[in-house]
């Protein structure tokens, strides 16, 4: 038997191995790139949404801050249209669409790293009689005015939009 004869008929294997598992690898940088580039769009994703969160909070906030001001009970601060973002639903009946695009808003203060201004509405809804406020036989149930204030923000994009929502009673 010749080993020299038998090493020569099997020349060249070595090379279409070596391809073989260098394909392999670049197959696998491939999908290790296109996995990273896949978290780094959701952690950014996630950033934008948490900025929009962030700065629905504030104009909530700033909305809260508007209702303890004298300008917010004055008498006709409110209406039925709302065209200052100052819906009067106890007396219109309907409460408000606020995905609507003919919604009135009322601009929060400026926030930096956001696409938009922070943006809330308020509805005034019907007058309740608070129950538990008074235990005299003889003196009048009181009644108290709830608002639910809505706001709306983005983050640094257009695309992630945060709405909350809460009542607020004066």
């Amino acid at each position: 038997m010749n080993l020299y004869s038998s090493a020569r008929a099997q020349q060249g294997m070595v090379l279409v191995i070596c391809l073989i598992m260098l394909l392999l690898l670049t197959l696998s940088g491939l999908a290790a790139m296109r996995g990273s580039t896949l978290q780094e769009k959701m952690a950014g994703n996630s950033r934008d949404s948490e900025q929009a969160f962030l700065a629905a909070e504030a104009g909530l906030r700033n909305g809260e801050l508007f209702m303890t001001t004298a300008a917010a009970v004055a008498s006709g601060a409110f209406d039925i249209t709302g065209t200052t973002g100052l819906y009067d639903v106890a007396k219109s009946g309907v409460n408000v669409d606020w995905r609507a695009a003919t919604a009135n808003w009322r601009n929060s203060a400026t926030l930096s790293g956001v696409a938009a201004t922070p943006q809330y509405l308020v509805e005034k809804l019907p007058e309740v009689t608070n129950k538990g406020l008074s235990l005299e036989a003889d003196q009048p149930l009181a009644t108290m005015f709830i608002y639910r204030i809505t706001a709306s923000a983005v983050g640094q994009t257009t695309t992630s939009r945060a709405v909350l929502q809460s009542t607020f009673r004066r």
